[in-house]
């Protein structure tokens, strides 16, 4: 399931993320955009979330490949 949720507001936090993008406590969980701390505009935030996408893409094809 994917689930993209946005918000109206910038957050103080920063839920952090190791090299696959994904969080480190929550796996399966890519963090991204201003509301997780990792854009400061819709610019950032847009391009964060492209990195974001391809990340979930690969880990998704590498899971499809093992299958």
């Amino acid at each position: 399931m994917l689930t993209g949720v946005e918000t109206r507001t910038s957050s103080p936090i920063c839920i952090k993320r190791g090299k696959d993008l994904q969080s480190i406590n929550t796996g399966g969980l890519y963090p991204a955009g201003e509301g997780a701390g990792y854009a400061g505009g819709i610019w950032s935030a847009g391009i964060d979330g492209i990195k974001v996408a391809e990340a979930l893409a690969l880990d998704m094809l590498s899971k499809s490949q093992v299958d």
